[in-house]
C-alpha cells in the first residue's frame, strides 16, 4: 500500500513539475489561446439572376458542385423567337445551387443559380494589448490545423475594426478592474483545393514580428 502511495506522489510530482514547465515556456493552453487566434473560415455566395428577354430553359450546362470560372457557361434559353441567350457565370467559384431545369419558363429578374466565390476570409477576434502586431494590407499566414494533412496558406490583414461586442470582458490591472478593448481582424485568406467554408483557420501572433 505504502509503494502505491509513493507512485502516486511521484505521478504527481513529475505531472506538476511538467505543467510548472510548459507555463513557463508559455506552452500552457492559455498562453497558447492568447497568441493563437482562431476564427471560422467564411466565403460569400453570389445569386446568378437572369438579365435577359423572357424564354425557356433549353440547357443546364453546370451541375452542383461544379467549379466554374468568370465566362463559364451556366444555362441556354431559347427565345420567343426562336433564337438563343447564354447566361454565364459571373464570379469564379462552385455552384451550390441549381434553380432551374430544362423546360423552365423563364422571365428577368429569376434567380437561376448560386456561385459560392472561392474569395475565402476570416473574422479573428484580438485583445488590445496584441492589436499592434498587426497592420493593414500585412501578409499573415493562415492554418487550418484539423485537417488529415494540416495546411498553411497566404493571408492579408482586410480590416481592423473595434468589437463592442466584447466590453464586457474584464481583467485585473493594478489600479483596479478595467475594460479589455477587442478589436475584429479580417483576414482574406487565398483560395486552396483542399478549403470549405466553416473549417477553422488559425492565426499564431508569435509568429508576427513586432
Amino acid at each position: 500500500m505504502k509503494q502505491k502511495w509513493i507512485v502516486y506522489i511521484g505521478i504527481a510530482l513529475v505531472l506538476i513539475a511538467g505543467g510548472s514547465l510548459l507555463a513557463a515556456k508559455g506552452m500552457d493552453a492559455v498562453s497558447q489561446a492568447e497568441h493563437r487566434k482562431q476564427g471560422v473560415l467564411d466565403a460569400d455566395s453570389l445569386t446568378v439572376i437572369y438579365d435577359k428577354k423572357p424564354g425557356t430553359i433549353d440547357q443546364v450546362n453546370a451541375g452542383i458542385g461544379d467549379s466554374v470560372q468568370k465566362g463559364d457557361l451556366l444555362f441556354k434559353v431559347k427565345l420567343e423567337q426562336g433564337s438563343e441567350e447564354e447566361v454565364l457565370s459571373t464570379e469564379d467559384g462552385q455552384v451550390t445551387r441549381i434553380a432551374v431545369k430544362p423546360g423552365d419558363q423563364i422571365t428577368p429578374g429569376n434567380p437561376v443559380a448560386v456561385v459560392q466565390q472561392t474569395r475565402y476570409r476570416t473574422d479573428l477576434f484580438v485583445q488590445e494589448g496584441q492589436i499592434h502586431k498587426l497592420k493593414l494590407n500585412q501578409s499573415v499566414k493562415v492554418r487550418f490545423p484539423y485537417l488529415d494533412q494540416p495546411i498553411e496558406v497566404d493571408g492579408v490583414v482586410a480590416s481592423i475594426a473595434a468589437a463592442p461586442q466584447f466590453a464586457s470582458l474584464r481583467m485585473t490591472r493594478e489600479k483596479g478592474q478595467a475594460d479589455v478593448s477587442m478589436f475584429a481582424v479580417r483576414i482574406s485568406v487565398a483560395s486552396h483545393a483542399d478549403l470549405l467554408p466553416g473549417m477553422t483557420a488559425e492565426v499564431d501572433l508569435n509568429e508576427i514580428a513586432d
